[in-house]
């Protein structure tokens, strides 16, 4: 067995000298003990457009279990050794709601390890922004004793998310401070990637983008909005008002 005159010799020559292997199994014993080792999870922040209000509507599940038993979250969970945040985010997703997401429709939104976030220990969290292309029906499942679709406003001088029917102290752990972010993310984006435009149906009009414009930013903003047409959106057959003859246009997505 190698010896050595101190710890500073030990660690100098299994750092720059030694094999990679003999550095991972001396690792392993020596330095890896020494760093507390995180919980970490993933928190979707999911949105989809529903076509019987014509408004944006967020998914919250109901807790079943401490902690912040009964409260309303934002479906997630923890990371297993074996997938990537994507692949956690989707599982869990599907596991609490029964709701399937394609992998192109989950954007990495924040990691968030602000201490004390969680009462069960140091638990970092990769939050996700998801847009839905249609408003599919959820059922509970897992630790999820409800999965619901929520409406909501938007403060537009605080960028912060107010769910109808539910208050900020009855969400869990930070997930409002989390769909706050979620909301400056999509103010961020009205000049440009405006991405929550995939809420839209295949064919809409330009009066629906403007509704979902004023939910997302919370005032009037047709004006800031209007390169719009040219830049993500084709024109498609028009229809005409019963009582007029002048056309309505319509669009779908480049």
């Amino acid at each position: 067995m190698r010896t050595f005159v101190n710890k500073v010799a030990e660690k100098d020559y299994y750092e720059h000298q030694a094999s990679e292997k003999e550095f991972l199994a001396w690792y392993a014993k020596q330095d890896r003990q020494t760093y507390e080792t995180p919980s970490v999870t993933v928190d979707n922040v999911i949105f989809a457009y529903n076509p019987v209000t014509n408004r944006v509507n967020l998914l919250l599940i109901q807790r079943k279990a401490h902690p912040d038993l009964h409260h309303w979250a934002l479906p997630g969970g923890f990371l297993d050794k074996t997938e990537d945040t994507t692949q956690a985010a989707i599982r869990e997703v599907y596991e609490e709601t029964h709701l399937q997401i394609a992998p192109k429709f989950v954007d990495q939104l924040k990691t968030i390890a602000t201490p004390g976030r969680d009462p069960r220990g140091w638990v970092v969290t990769v939050a996700h922004l998801v847009y839905l292309p249609n408003f599919p029906q959820t059922q509970a499942g897992d630790d999820a004793a409800r999965a619901q679709w929520f409406d909501f406003t938007i403060d537009p001088e605080t960028h912060q998310l107010h769910i109808t029917g539910v208050s900020d102290q009855l969400l869990a752990f930070d997930h409002a401070d989390i769909l706050t972010k979620a909301s400056q993310v999509i103010q961020e984006s009205f000049e440009s990637k405006p991405k929550w435009l995939n809420l839209l149906p295949p064919i809409f009009s330009w009066q629906a983008v403007e509704t979902l414009a004023e939910q997302l930013s919370g005032r009037k903003i047709s004006e800031q909005i209007a390169h719009y047409r040219e830049m993500y959106m084709i024109p498609v057959d028009t229809e005409k008002h019963d009582d007029t003859n002048k056309p309505h246009a319509f669009f779908r997505l480049k």
